[in-house]
């Protein structure tokens, strides 16, 4: 774990030095929109930051990920993360094996917009459908950077896609005048705690801030506020279903092998919840799951990935597979990414999630949900 005393010159100073990966792409989505990116600072004067020691207005970081139809816009490859983090994280991961230049010599395939006039009678904002709005909150310690390829493959299939970093809960958010904020050390119960009602107030404001329709022009031209979910990895995933109980413009919610905290866990749920879990844990083997299971009284599905591990639920197997080093890293490392390709993970986890938001945002039937696909044998039906 890289210290939090780190100093921003330390890290301007490795990012200039780490440059020994050559460049590499994580593929264009699949789905039939290309997608935008917007990275965006958002402050909440109403709300002071609990774990600041200053004080100061929670302030926070957003991914916005937009669908947009090829014709109306000209590919661009963009860094997968700021330099700054870019470096902190070649540090946290370079015990691990992963080499120098890593997370600096990442790209996404994104696209940028034609300008008004390349695609008149109307402007590209006035064309198209409206996209359901689907939020994301990453796990504790993690940037919302590294689930950037799987936030824009399920924008790609039509969906705006937020995704929101916790600051002091996360391991560093970087904002646009190059100030960083680097994790607090969150170990008690009570500290999760805390925690969690923060993100889950960081969501509602950015839900409440994507419904100002002069923001929603600004970041999410087309998006349906009247139609949301969230899903989330770990701590997020928590995150998602404390806040579909408490929001009730949520309508419905993925946790991705997050053990449940807080309310939820006394009250339930009456909204829909999709659980997706690493090989080996279940209600049988995760406390919170097993309370949390039997209060579920809407639609709810468990699911397991095989050959999965906690963090095969974000994009850093893939990250192994475009950079063609899983086979240099040491044995301990299959122990948080799993044993299944990197690039498969992608595939299957975000085909549940599209298949669920599909159903529950869109209205759309989908047997994926039903059971068991020949498609992906990879996921075992647990419990409906």
């Amino acid at each position: 774990m890289l210290s939090p005393t780190v100093s921003l010159a330390g890290l301007l100073v490795l990012a200039s030095i780490f440059d020994t990966v050559k460049s590499a792409s994580f593929p264009a989505p699949s789905g039939p929109y290309n997608t935008t990116l917007s990275t965006v600072q958002l402050i909440d004067k109403h709300r002071r930051d609990p774990f600041s020691p200053n004080g100061t207005a929670r302030t926070i970081m957003i991914s916005v990920f937009n669908p947009l139809s090829p014709e109306l816009c000209t590919p661009l490859t963009v860094p997968y993360m700021d330099t700054l983090t870019a470096a902190y994280q070649d540090i946290k991961f370079s015990d691990y094996g992963l080499p120098a230049g890593t997370f600096e010599s990442l790209e996404l395939q994104v696209c940028q917009p034609k300008p008004a006039k390349e695609t008149c009678p109307k402007s590209s904002s006035e064309k198209g459908p409206k996209h359901p709005l689907v939020l994301f909150s990453p796990a504790l310690g993690t940037t919302r950077l590294f689930y950037s390829a799987m936030a824009q493959q399920v924008a790609s299939a039509g969906y705006t896609v937020v995704t929101i970093d916790h600051p002091y809960d996360v391991d560093i958010v970087t904002f646009p005048d190059n100030t960083t904020i680097l994790e607090s050390n969150i170990t008690t119960d009570n500290d999760v705690l805390l925690a969690l009602d923060t993100r889950v107030k960081d969501i509602t404001f950015v839900l409440n801030q994507l419904s100002l329709p002069s923001v929603a022009k600004r970041l999410a031209t087309n998006v349906d506020i009247s139609k949301v979910g969230i899903f989330g990895h770990s701590l997020g995933g928590a995150a998602a279903g404390e806040a579909i109980f408490y929001d009730r413009r949520l309508q419905s919610g993925i946790n991705l092998d997050g053990s449940f905290f807080g309310t939820i866990t006394e009250q339930g749920l009456s909204k829909p919840i999709l659980l997706f879990a690493h090989e080996g844990k279940n209600t049988t083997t995760d406390p919170s799951w097993e309370a949390v299971w039997s209060r579920l009284r809407g639609w709810k599905r468990e699911l397991m990935l095989a050959e999965s591990a906690h963090y095969t639920f974000s994009d850093l197997p893939d990250v192994v597979r475009v950079l063609g080093i899983a086979g240099g890293l040491p044995d301990e490392v299959a122990g948080l990414l799993g044993t299944i390709d990197g690039g498969r993970a992608l595939v299957v986890v975000t085909a549940y999630v599209e298949a669920f938001f599909n159903y529950f945002l869109r209205g759309d039937e989908n047997t994926l949900l039903n059971g068991s696909s020949a498609a992906f044998p990879e996921v075992t039906f647990v419990a409906a």
